[in-house]
């Protein structure tokens, strides 16, 4: 049972990266050439969810610390 949570939970881990590394990709493309790509607005997505993101991006810190901390 502990395999399949260890598994589990290494599989959110790497799908948090990945949705992290496209979106910041994104992010800076978009900021590069001053248009949506392929019709996706990272960046108005962003201002328009507000609130709502920060919290997002304050739980993906909280996480990253604190799996900072368990390797320690």
């Amino acid at each position: 049972m502990k395999k399949l949570f260890t598994k589990i939970n290494q599989s959110i881990v790497d799908f948090t990266a990945t949705a992290l590394t496209f979106l910041c990709l994104g992010v800076v493309i978009q900021l590069l050439l001053g248009e949506k790509i392929l019709g996706w607005d990272p960046v108005g997505n962003i201002q328009e969810a507000g609130p709502s993101f920060i919290g997002v991006i304050a739980l993906v810190v909280l996480y990253l610390l604190f799996i900072e901390k368990k390797a320690r």
